[in-house]
C-alpha cells in the first residue's frame, strides 16, 4: 500500500474535504505539479484548473475544478486553499458552456472600454476550469 498524507481543501466558506489521499495533482502559477507522500515544504499560488487527488492506489481519482488561491504543504499535511472548489459530478456543463461564450464574447469587445477585462478573464479561466474537470470524469 501506497504511504499516504493529510489533504484540505478550503473555502472562504466551508471546509470542501478531509481525507488521506496517495497523490493530488492541481494547477500551480507555473503549471500543474503533483504531489505524494512526504513531498519537500512548498508554498505555491493556484490558478484556475484541475485538481486530481487519489485517495488510494486502485481507486478512481477525485476530480474538482478550482479557482484562485494557495496551496501549502508541510509535515505531509497539504492545504489546498482557493476562491472556490467544485467537484465534476456537481459541474453544470451547459451553465459553464453559456458562461465561457459569455466571457468570449466580453472581451471581443474590449478595446471599446465597456468592461472590467481582469473580471472578464477570470470568468473565462473559471468556466474552462469546469469544463476541463467535467471532461475528465468521462
Amino acid at each position: 500500500m501506497a504511504k499516504t498524507f493529510k489533504v484540505s481543501i478550503v473555502t472562504a466558506e466551508q471546509t470542501l474535504l478531509e481525507t488521506e489521499a496517495v497523490s493530488l495533482t492541481l494547477p500551480g502559477i507555473a503549471g500543474y505539479l503533483g504531489v505524494l507522500a512526504n513531498h519537500a515544504p512548498l508554498v505555491t499560488a493556484l490558478v484556475p484548473g484541475v485538481l486530481t487527488l487519489r485517495e488510494d492506489d486502485g481507486g478512481p481519482a477525485s476530480v474538482f475544478a478550482v479557482t484562485n488561491g494557495f496551496l501549502e504543504v508541510a509535515r505531509n499535511e497539504v492545504s489546498v486553499m482557493v476562491d472556490a472548489c467544485e467537484p465534476a459530478p456537481d459541474i453544470d456543463v451547459t451553465r459553464a458552456e453559456v458562461a465561457l461564450e459569455k466571457a468570449k464574447e466580453r472581451l471581443a469587445h474590449r478595446a471599446d472600454h465597456s468592461i472590467d477585462v481582469t473580471r472578464a478573464d477570470a470568468a473565462m479561466a473559471r468556466a474552462k476550469a469546469r469544463l476541463m474537470a467535467s471532461r475528465k470524469l468521462h
